[in-house]
């Protein structure tokens, strides 16, 4: 795959089988394809450059009433000169649409929130972009917005400043994410000269020195017509839309913008090598080797080259390394051709920094053997397959199709240059890729750079045990009120995870008033009795805070990210939002509003559609047939005092477990809490929670869809969180579909026979038993084959307990992904203890998952199968 700048019928019965009720429900949505009927033809894109320099591009789409639009500017990171490494484009984005000469803040949000708030913004390397997805009847909102806000940015200095500690957080948050600083270190130790060894977001120092008058200077110099580009697609008329904009830019005059000169880089000349320590678990390894631009054509050939090595199961850097020698727990492969200069090939592995030096040399072989030899016939072709895969199924909807629009037109100002790369992917030779293997994959142009954990940059590593038992220090205390209270200091984290778990969501719901948890989740932000929603806001802001409130099955909550500082400030907002909510009736209907639009804009995913339809088979009346959304007809009946209600009923401090994770002591947090929620009263009366009874029978759906692609969805009732047996069943679904990552039998099966574009296998766990799903998504000419190959290893599973091997690799599997995807952060970590607290399985439950795991044998996967 190309990246341009800086880095997502019913079953066959095939036999008779006594699985009695265990598939219980089964969803399959089937549409048609066309092949590259996705893609956007370049004679269906009208391109015009406006004498003023701004270029404007639209392409007609009906195939959904929706529109995206995008407005691009060469401003990124390499381009910043005098302002280099102080990320004054990033700052630029976020200040944009603050204000303007005849809208504020408020009134600019007000107008986002009346076609849903589906307005973004980011800025890379080489571009900012501005973009928006809406409905179609939207499109002159969405339109005058973004190219208001473009054209009119005022930077009023408070805004300036709120931003300024926003992105001081960011800055401070970027630092403690391991796969942020192995690509930053990876790009300081490639590029000695060129400016893309700079980060985005920019320095702390360089950040700190820029003023309100430095942001004003580089708008106006970089946000010209020469240096913008407007893209429009989907349901729009085509004439209609660029006389539209047009007219909403027709004051945007030209500016003389002057030509920015980079500079190049000097040759590689030896390898070069950086080794981070961090408070981490795993290691993250990524070896670079400096290649060519987007312009280049060898580029196709290293995009097979690849796809040859990382694409897949069966490619051959995932099948050796991580399959046969079980070196690391993930490997990918990319090549990185951006168009503003020499790129990269890219090998990054996730592992114990103990293999290292062993998965470097495994590496070099599989390279050495690349160099020796072409590939065979069916290698190659199996790699141009996943290839041309990946790109179509990344075209679906119209945000996507914009955006690949638009990165042509800035890469290479070719509307239809991504329309002919899956051409020039088919032309490549074998002797092509070796050859390309030969010419850039060389020890003298090789980059290695590693995060290690703490201690593990020499020789000398500290046991992994002692390292763990060091980092997961959890006190727990209840006040008087009955509010649970963990506490864990982090060791070198520089930022304070907040977090508040109340069991409640979807369980608590009725038919009626489902959909009332997400959105009182959603009005606790909206204001307080004190602060209006925009002071809460800013209030938040101020900190550089990270806040965030939703509900789930079980549970809903409140969380905020602040700096260690700020821990005072940040515990006080958050027993404001709770304790204090205002539950304003005109924020309540536009929030009502909102929801509505989302439960809308959810429609339009592929996956909503039949995994409701499975749940609504799977459980005939328990509350998790329901979506934590709600349904249009629930959501537009609730009422402010159905919010109260749920309010009163379910925050209390008895159902409330509270987390503050990080730089801090036990005994200052548990002072502030005890200040702040000194108020907090009252008891949970909590209704009880009828079963469904076993299905009788399976149930099999067929729902037909006008969609290019078919989905089948299979359901079996689980078990609940506090049932042993979901050890044993993530070993089952790490078995069948590789756990957190793709993999396991059914990817192997599926997706390496080209069968499928995605199949997973997941377990939900609920207070009350949950389920087990395996999903696929497929062409619908394949949709047979793919249904009888799930139900055929789905029976295996039943029938036959898994070998020594298999078992062993899918229990490394489900504890490295313990240890990368829930344990990483304080905020993960907070989670999981609230979580495991609220659910009476005990605050420190999740430290046990490894042994726990490791216990697993094959006869309990047969087991758990066989339920």
């Amino acid at each position: 795959m190309v990246f341009r700048g800086s880095f997502l019928e019913v079953m066959m019965h095939i036999e008779r089988l006594e699985i009695a009720a265990a598939i219980c429900a089964i969803v399959a949505v089937v549409g048609f394809s066309n092949g590259f009927a996705s893609m956007i033809r370049p004679d269906k894109v009208q391109l015009e450059r406006l004498p003023s320099g701004l270029t404007i591009a639209v392409a007609e789409d009906h195939s959904a009433p929706v529109v995206a639009v995008r407005i691009v500017v060469r401003a990124g990171s390499i381009y910043e000169q005098e302002y280099s490494g102080s990320g004054i484009s990033h700052f630029v984005e976020h200040v944009e649409s603050d204000g303007t000469s005849r809208m504020t803040k408020g009134q600019i949000d007000k107008l986002a929130d009346e076609f849903g708030g589906l307005i973004n913004a980011y800025t890379t390397s080489d571009h900012t972009c501005y973009h928006a997805v809406a409905p179609s009847r939207y499109f002159d909102k969405v339109l005058f917005l973004l190219s208001h806000c473009y054209t009119d940015a005022t930077f009023p200095e408070k805004e300036v400043d709120t931003q300024r500690g926003i992105i001081e957080s960011e800055i401070a948050k970027d630092l403690d994410e391991p796969m942020r600083v192995l690509w930053r270190q990876m790009m300081v130790t490639m590029f000695t000269r060129h400016p893309v060894r700079y980060a985005t977001i920019g320095s702390k120092e360089l950040f700190s020195q820029l003023k309100r008058d430095d942001l004003v200077r580089y708008y106006r110099r970089m946000y010209v017509p020469e240096n913008t580009i407007v893209v429009v697609v989907g349901d729009v008329k085509q004439s209609e839309a660029i006389s539209k904009v047009k007219k909403a830019f027709e004051n945007f005059s030209a500016r003389p913008l002057a030509p920015i000169v980079l500079p190049s880089e000097p040759p590689q000349i030896q390898m070069r090598k950086s080794v981070v320590e961090m408070d981490v678990n795993l290691a993250y390894l990524m070896l670079g080797y400096r290649t060519v631009p987007l312009q280049h054509p060898d580029l196709y050939a290293l995009d097979v080259l690849a796809a040859i090595l990382g694409n897949g199961r069966s490619a051959r850097l995932v099948q050796s390394i991580k399959y046969e020698q079980c070196l690391v727990q993930d490997i990918t492969v990319t090549s990185w051709t951006p168009s503003f200069g020499v790129g990269g090939f890219f090998i990054r592995a996730a592992l114990s920094a103990e293999k290292i030096d062993k998965t470097i040399a495994a590496v070099h072989e599989q390279l050495d053997a690349l160099k020796k030899a072409p590939v065979s016939e069916s290698e190659l072709n199996k790699a141009k397959k996943l290839i041309k895969s990946d790109y179509l199924l990344g075209v679906e909807t119209m945000e996507q199709k914009a955006r690949l629009l638009a990165s042509d037109i800035l890469a290479t100002g070719d509307v239809g240059f991504s329309y002919g790369y899956l051409d020039r992917i088919a032309a490549v030779s074998a002797d092509q890729v070796m050859a390309v293997a030969q010419k850039y994959l060389k020890q003298d142009k090789l980059t290695v750079v590693a995060v290690v954990p703490t201690g593990k940059g020499a020789s000398g590593a500290k046991p992994a045990g002692k390292k763990m038992a060091k980092k997961h220090r959890i006190e727990s205390s209840t006040l008087p009120n009955g509010l649970r209270l963990l506490t864990m200091k982090g060791e070198t984290t520089s930022t304070i995870s907040i977090d508040a778990y109340f069991l409640g969501g979807t369980r608590y719901e009725t038919p009626q008033t489902n959909g009332v948890a997400n959105l009182m989740a959603q009005l606790l932000l909206r204001g307080t009795k004190s602060r209006t929603a925009d002071e809460l806001a800013l209030a938040i802001d101020a900190l550089g805070g990270k806040v965030s409130a939703s509900s789930d099955m079980n549970t809903f909550h409140v969380s905020l990210e602040v700096l260690q500082d700020d821990l005072e400030a940040g515990l006080g907002i958050v027993a404001d939002i709770i304790l204090h909510p205002r539950f304003d009736v005109e924020e309540f209907k536009r929030q009502q509003k909102n929801a509505l639009a989302i439960i809308r804009r959810r429609a339009d995913f592929w996956f909503v559609k039949p995994r409701q339809a499975m749940l609504s088979n799977l459980y005939r009346a328990h509350p998790y047939r329901m979506s934590k959304y709600g349904t249009l007809e629930s959501v537009a009946k609730l009422t402010v005092d159905d919010v109260w209600d749920y309010y009163d009923s379910y925050v209390k401090p008895d159902n409330l477990v509270l987390a503050v994770f990080g730089e801090t002591s036990s005994e200052y947090a548990s002072s502030l809490v005890k200040k702040f929620f000194a108020e907090f009263a009252g008891r949970t009366i909590r209704p009880d929670i009828a079963l469904d009874p076993p299905l009788a029978k399976n149930v099999e759906l067929t729902v037909p869809t006008g969609w290019k692609q078919a989905v089948v969805f299979y359901g079996f009732r689980s078990c609940a969180v506090s049932d042993d047996d979901k050890y044993a069943l993530e070993v089952l679904d790490a078995v069948l579909s590789g756990a957190y990552s793709p993999g396991g039998r059914l990817h192997a099966r599926l997706r390496n026979a080209k069968l499928v574009y995605l199949v997973h296998a997941y377990n939900r766990l609920g207070v009350d038993p949950g389920w087990f799903s395996v999903y696929a998504s497929c062409l619908p000419k394949n949709l047979k084959r793919v249904q009888r190959a799930i139900a055929e290893e789905i029976i295996r599973m039943v029938k036959e307990p898994v070998g020594d091997e298999e078992l062993r690799i899918a229990k490394g599997m489900c504890m490295a992904n313990e240890q990368v995807h829930r344990l990483q952060t304080s905020s993960q970590q907070a989670v999981a203890a609230c979580l495991g607290e609220l659910y009476g399985l005990g605050y420190d439950s999740f430290l046990e998952y490894g042994k726990k795991i490791d216990a697993v044998t094959a006869a309990d996967v047969l087991s758990v199968a066989r339920k």
